[in-house]
């Protein structure tokens, strides 16, 4: 049989030349991440971590937290056999680890009733993490972390409005900030699911990587510290404009009548954060290595956005609603900013905004270009 050897990370390995095992470029960004904060998890703890792999695949996320991080033990589990073979091969001399061959559910049943919790749960499905995260909060310390992964991208993005109601208990939006809104809805079901068992969440970083949707959440117990108006709705009027719509707070009233009637609405999905910049921070530090280099950018982005705004404009969509040409981002950035507002770029979309302002404001970008930087 043929094999092709790769290089990731700190890590060599070789694939038979298949289609029925692959490896994927395109999620090493994710890896990246994983193993940058499992470093910072393993710091905090002042031990390595005891981490669960839900669906190893191949077992390249595996090696390289094995290789690149402190691990004391990882459970790897995948249910497909041919990738289970690659995994074994790879794994099996490694006293730290332990493997399974065996469906997601069913492994997560038996850890529970073992009464097995880990640090660190890793849930990287083909598509929604919907039907294994209820089983997933039993098996996660509390204090610990759950890396979870949605790469259901006609879901998430609104062209599968039927499927993100029955993955997500939500309307997704189809439009050019799908991504924004998605991630928030992804983040918002995994918050109803915890608060369902007693627990909530605090995402520590939440991002959309051009290929799939990633959270990494600290569990925490009880609900008492849990803000219910993190929770609510983003609203798209006819003008194009967004608006929050917070759980248990009134809709706020508009000049133009009664605008729900006619209003595009999204969610119910997270309101929130999406990252914790101090735990950002301390990644962005762990990142010694070369190979590093491109994931220390992604996070310097990361750490420039104001992600507790949750209303995103993409630039294009609204110049193409006017009919003109889009204006520099940091220009309108400079003018809204001019004006008092808030407003930063957004890490997973070079032509979006994050901002407070009203989309009267932002027009103004359009309708002084020359003075966009004037107050």
């Amino acid at each position: 049989m043929e094999w092709n050897s790769y290089q990731e990370g700190a890590v060599e390995f070789q694939l038979p030349v298949t289609n029925r095992v692959f490896y994927n470029p395109r999620a090493r960004l994710s890896r990246d991440l994983a193993v940058l904060a499992a470093r910072v998890e393993a710091e905090r703890l002042e031990r390595p971590l005891n981490v669960l792999e839900l669906m190893s695949g191949i077992g390249l996320r595996t090696r390289r937290l094995l290789t690149e991080s402190p691990v004391e033990s990882l459970l790897a589990n995948d249910a497909n056999m041919d990738a289970f073979e690659i995994l074994q091969s790879n794994l099996k001399d490694d006293p730290r680890v332990e493997l399974r061959n065996d469906l997601a559910q069913r492994l997560l049943a038996r850890l529970y009733l073992e009464d097995r919790r880990f640090d660190w749960v890793d849930i990287d499905p083909f598509g929604t993490p919907a039907p294994y995260f209820p089983w997933v909060q039993g098996v996660c310390k509390w204090e610990g972390l759950i890396y979870a992964t949605a790469t259901d991208a006609p879901v998430l993005c609104g062209a599968q409005r039927l499927e993100s109601l029955k993955s997500y208990d939500a309307v997704a939006y189809y439009g050019r900030e799908c991504h924004e809104f998605g991630l928030r809805i992804l983040i918002g079901f995994l918050q109803r699911r915890l608060i369902q068992a007693n627990m909530h969440g605090d995402p520590l970083f939440s991002v959309f990587d051009g290929y799939s949707w990633r959270s990494l959440m600290r569990v925490h117990k009880g609900t008492r510290n849990y803000n219910p108006e993190s929770q609510g709705f983003i609203a798209q009027l006819p003008s194009g404009e967004y608006r929050t719509a917070r759980s248990g707070i009134p809709v706020p009233s508009a000049k133009e009548g009664d605008w729900y009637e006619t209003v595009r609405w999204i969610g119910p999905l997270w309101l929130g954060h999406l990252h914790d910049r101090d735990f950002v921070t301390a990644m962005f530090r762990a990142a010694d290595e070369e190979y590093f280099k491109a994931t220390r950018r992604f996070l310097t982005r990361v750490l420039l956005e104001a992600d507790d705004l949750p209303v995103v404009y993409d630039l294009s969509e609204i110049a193409d609603r006017m009919g003109r040409e889009v204006p520099p981002r940091q220009l309108v950035l400079s003018r809204l900013r001019a004006l008092g507002h808030r407003a930063s770029e957004v890490h997973h979309n070079g032509r979006a905004i994050r901002v407070d302002a009203p989309f009267a404001d932002i027009l103004k970008a359009w309708d002084e270009p020359s003075g966009i930087l004037e107050p």
